[in-house]
This record gives C-alpha cells, structure tokens and sequence, in this order.
C-alpha cells in the first residue's frame, strides 16, 4: 500500500503521472477517445476534470491497483498538465431520480392561478441584458441537476437585437418582494432567491429559428458553479425510466408553471400554475396545419380550454405531471395561438421523453 499523507505526496505521484514517459495510451489529444486500464471506453481529458481519478489520488492510502489505475490512466500533456483517459460514465454527471427530485414542501394543488410559496421550486427565470442597457426575466426553465436548467431553444437563440442571456434565476416566487412570505402573518419566508451566472448555453443544434414548428426547440443551460438545494431551488425529475418512457399521458392532467413570461411581454410578479390536460397530436394538429405549422412526434399538445393556455407560464418553462408522489418534466413551453387561452387551439410543448437522450448526452 502506498501511503500519502501530506499534499507534499499527493504533489510528487501528480508529478510522476506527468514525468514518465511509458504511457499507457499513446500520446493523445485533449478531447480523444480512449481506453482506460480496466477496459471502460472514456476521453482524455485534464486530470483535474475528472472526478474519479482526483478522488482517489486525494486519499491518504493508495492500494497497488490504485496506483496502477492513476498511472495507467495517463494519456497525454498539455501545456504541461496531465491528461487521463476517464471513463465516460464517470465524468459525466447523473440526472436526480426520486426521491431526490420531483418533491415539494407542499402537495397542495388546489384551483387558481397563483402557486402557494415553495410550490414547484425547479421554476427557473432567465434574465436579459436588453439594448437600453435595462434588465428583465422574459423566459422560464427547469432545474434538472445541480448545475443545468432546461429551456427552450427559441429564449436563448435569435433574440431581439441587442439581447444578451445574462443570469438564471433560481428560487424565486414573487418578483416584488425579498424575502418572500407567507401572506397571512409573514412569519415563514423563504431565503432569498438566487442569481446564477452562466459557464454555457447548449442549443440543440438541429433546432432552426426560421422552422414554423420550432422542432427542436430545447436547449440547456450550464450554471458557473453548482448550486446548493434548498425548500425553494430543487430539481425536477426527467422521464428517464422504461416505466415513464413508456406511458401514454394523453388525457392525464398535468400543471405548467411560472410568470407568463414570454419573449415579447412581461406578466405575473407572483409564479403562477395552471392545470392543462394532454392532447393527441391528432386532435390538435389541424388548427396549426392551417397555418402551415407541422406538428411532429417530437411535439406534446396541452391545453385547448378556454381560458387555460401556458401564457400563465413561461417560454421554456414546464409542463409537468405528477407520479407516485414526484413531479416529472413532460414538456418545455414552445408555441400557442396568438390568442392566449383560445377554446379548442393546443399549446404546444417540446415532447422532453424524445430529448433524454440527448440531455444526458450534453451534460459535463
């Protein structure tokens, strides 16, 4: 067992990883696929990026296999700086299953519009940096993990001129006060909301501004730093299991969420909810056909009642469902009538089971 008990030690292996020249793998690029020591496909990445290897090599003690892992792991330098091969399933951070998402300090879904203060708290408000040089939340999205919200393409492509995406943020209920409080007694408040600053936006890239349909209007945002989970900043589940993949939702109630804020108009102060019922593709195809908008499988109808339509949530934000006690993202706000609330004309939602994939796969 080789013992390292200072950052004197931990200095010297990080030392030896880069000064032998017997690698592993031939010399690789930063960003080549490659092979680890015990056969798991992985990327040659900074050895400060990968997170297994940096666990192990920050312990006191290393076993024989451990220490064969670290420098076999090795793959290539750049400026000077070890690259490993890690695993690909290592250094790509997992989606929350219940019950570590989906949940709420409150399961009161009750009529109206306004949400009861911790309710839904993966609600997220994108801000803007406009051409006057003024500030404004004109788009919603959904806190997946700890670093990533999912919205729509269309809030963070091909904004008006002189529109900047500036910050995320996360924990908000009623943009008119700080903190906020019950309204009886104000006695409970929840903690301040939070402001994230933004390391990427991952648009989907087969998403085409100029498509009537908008297909593929889903994109992610990367947050800076982690955020901490709170009462009012947790994540919603995504359909990754066989059992939610597969289910029909046609028919099942479910609730979008937010400030009906849209890219053009500014609505709520407090978050509001709305419960819309699915709809087939089949049923709310014709409207939008008419005016030259295909609908595609990638698409999820909601809504159709008068009076009830997702300009109560926001552009990006969610359309959600609740199962076996946790809430899960069916949907990401995409398009409706110009007429909000319309009777027999869907909203319509970016289908999230289709994008799992592709979420999981764009995640760092």
């Amino acid at each position: 067992m080789v013992s390292f008990t200072s950052e004197y030690g931990w200095a010297l292996l990080l030392i030896g990883l880069l000064a032998s020249n017997d690698l592993a793998v031939s010399a690789l690029e930063h960003g080549d696929n490659c092979v680890n020591p015990v056969g798991q496909p992985g990327k040659c990445i900074l050895f400060r990026d990968c997170k297994p290897l940096v666990e192990i090599y920050k312990k006191l003690s290393l076993t024989p296999a451990e220490e064969s892992l670290l420098r076999g792991s090795r793959c290539g330098t750049v400026q000077y700086k070890a690259l490993v091969c890690c695993a690909v399933e290592s250094q790509r951070p997992t989606l929350p299953v219940p019950p570590a998402c989906g949940l709420q300090l409150t399961d009161r879904i009750v009529g109206g519009e306004e949400t009861e203060r911790q309710e839904f708290p993966w609600t997220a408000l994108i801000e803007y940096k406009k051409a006057d040089d003024s500030f404004g939340f004109h788009c919603g999205g959904s806190i997946i993990n700890e670093r990533y919200v999912v919205t729509a393409a269309h809030c963070v492509s091909n904004l008006p001129r002189g529109w900047q995406v500036r910050r995320v943020r996360l924990g908000e209920w009623d943009l008119s006060t700080e903190p906020d409080c019950d309204q009886i007694d104000r006695k409970e408040c929840n903690d301040s909301p939070i402001d994230m600053d933004i390391e990427e936006i991952i648009k989907h890239t087969r998403y085409d501004s100029r498509d009537s349909s908008k297909a593929n209007d889903i994109a992610l945002i990367r947050f800076a730093r982690d955020v901490a989970y709170t009462d009012t900043i947790r994540p919603i589940c995504l359909p990754v299991s066989e059992a939610i993949r597969k289910m029909n939702h046609e028919g099942v109630p479910t609730f979008a969420a937010g400030w009906g804020k849209t890219e053009w108009e500014s609505h709520s102060e407090k978050k509001l909810k709305v419960n819309l019922t699915i709809n087939s593709l089949e049923e709310c195809s014709p409207v939008y056909r008419r005016s030259g908008i295909i609908l595609k499988p990638t698409h999820l109808c909601a809504g159709g009642q008068r009076g009830k339509d997702t300009c109560l949530g926001d552009s990006g934000g969610p359309l959600m469902r609740q199962f076996a006690g946790a809430w899960y993202l069916l949907g990401v706000v995409s398009f409706g009538s110009s007429k909000c609330g319309a009777s027999g004309v869907s909203g319509v939602y970016v289908k999230v089971v289709e994008y799992t994939d592709w979420i999981q796969e764009n995640l760092k």
